[in-house]
């Protein structure tokens, strides 16, 4: 019996859920075959006590006790964002904040030595963005400072006894008004939370009117970038991610007989993948050896993450080697998404890990011709869209699927 076990991107998006992704393959499915006719049936279990997996069947018409491919899901986000999406949004954009600051660095670094990433331009445009978003809020404190002098004032009667009771309109350097520090010869450093209150607010307002729903976004986007830095930089949450992940393989090798196992990963899941089949610092799992046999990873961000997170890829166990088929679906227009060569064009893999015998096998996929990225390309982030792009978010529409189907179904997977 043939298992997928499917691990979407970050967030949670009805588009990237393993039964949009199972309806996809079954439309391929149905697409090469002749009389015969599929569709998907949905249940839940639970591996863990407290972890659950959506189970999506392909089965014949006809025949429905006889499923021709089975997915389970492993839901990782819950547990990666669990401790970070408690906290308040302020502190959330001060975390992002302080986490574009420590990589600016590096990301000036990429722009004149990339190793290997092609698109360090965009990404620096990309953090800007999330300077921006997070300073929006940050920069709110002078506003409040400012709000809460002009509160105080002089003008505001019985609030003048009060105001009095507060000690930091006498201290020598800040009051409600600003910061001043005197300089020799006549100089002084000045910072007017006036003028930085409405410079905030205009910036505020735009905000909100061009951005649709912006304090999610921020929400959301420093929820998942801040756990996701977290993961890749210091390991956080990864002994209780791939903990349960092994429990949902053990559970599939106890419960589906003779299966052989396929991991289908979008996006982060992908790093999630190949952390378990090419682990840091342990061998990988019997589970893993005796049961893996084929690895699917879209748009997977390796370059990415070899490039700003260059120690996380190193040192990593092999021993899968060429029992493992690994097919990588990208798009040379993808910034994020990786085609595991020394350029950004396409073609067949030219690296891999240090010291693995088996290179992905690449399959390139375009939504349209690739020509030359423009100036309004590049503000609009379309090399960034284009990570979005591998499915429609109809189910009925192409999809990258019809190209792993062929190659998993040329090579027995399927």
């Amino acid at each position: 019996m043939k298992i997928g076990i499917y691990i979407s991107g970050l967030g949670i998006s009805k588009s990237n859920s393993v039964e949009s992704y199972a309806e996809r393959l079954k439309n391929e499915i149905n697409f090469n075959t002749n009389g015969y006719q599929y569709e998907t049936k949905i249940e839940k279990i639970h591996y863990s006590k407290s972890r659950e997996s959506t189970v999506v069947s392909i089965v014949e018409k006809e025949s429905p006790e006889n499923p021709v491919y089975k997915f389970y899901d492993f839901k990782y986000n819950e547990i990666l964002t669990e401790d970070f999406k408690g906290r308040t949004l302020i502190y959330k954009s001060l975390w992002l904040f302080a986490l574009v600051i420590r990589k600016f660095p590096l990301i000036i670094k990429r722009i004149f030595i990339p190793q290997n990433y092609s698109r360090p331009g965009q990404l620096m445009y990309v953090f800007s963005i999330f300077l921006i978003l997070s300073l929006s809020l940050v920069l709110m404190f002078p506003a409040v400072l400012e709000a809460t002098g002009q509160f105080f004032s002089k003008e505001s009667g019985k609030m003048t006894e009060l105001r009095k009771l507060i000690p930091i309109g006498d201290l020598k350097y800040i009051s409600m008004k600003g910061i001043f520090i005197d300089l020799p010869n006549k100089r002084y450093i000045g910072i007017d939370f006036n003028w930085f209150s409405k410079l905030i607010i205009l910036f505020t307002a735009l905000l909100v009117l061009l951005v649709p729903n912006a304090n999610t976004i921020i929400t959301d986007l420093a929820t998942n970038f801040v756990c996701a830095n977290d993961y890749l930089q210091h390991g956080s949450k990864k002994q209780l991610i791939q903990g349960n992940l092994e429990h949902l393989v053990d559970y599939i090798t106890e419960n589906e007989k003779d299966c052989k196992i396929h991991f289908h990963a979008y996006s982060f899941g992908s790093v999630l993948a190949l952390d378990y089949v090419f682990p840091y610092g342990i061998k990988a799992s019997k589970n893993a050896l005796q049961y893996c046999e084929a690895i699917v990873t879209i748009g997977t961000p390796y370059e990415f993450v070899n490039s700003y997170y260059p120690e996380f890829y190193n040192n990593r166990q092999t021993q899968p080697g060429d029992q493992l088929q690994w097919f990588n679906v990208y798009s040379a227009a993808d910034a994020l998404g990786s085609n595991f060569r020394k350029d950004g064009i396409a073609g067949d893999s030219e690296i891999s890990f240090k010291g693995a015998s088996n290179k992905p096998f690449n399959i390139n996929y375009e939504v349209y011709p690739i020509g030359k990225f423009s100036i309004i390309d590049f503000i609009m982030l379309y090399s960034i869209k284009v990570h979005d792009m591998y499915w429609d978010e109809n189910t009925e529409g192409q999809s990258c699927l019809g190209l792993v189907y062929q190659e998993m179904k040329g090579k027995g997977l399927m």
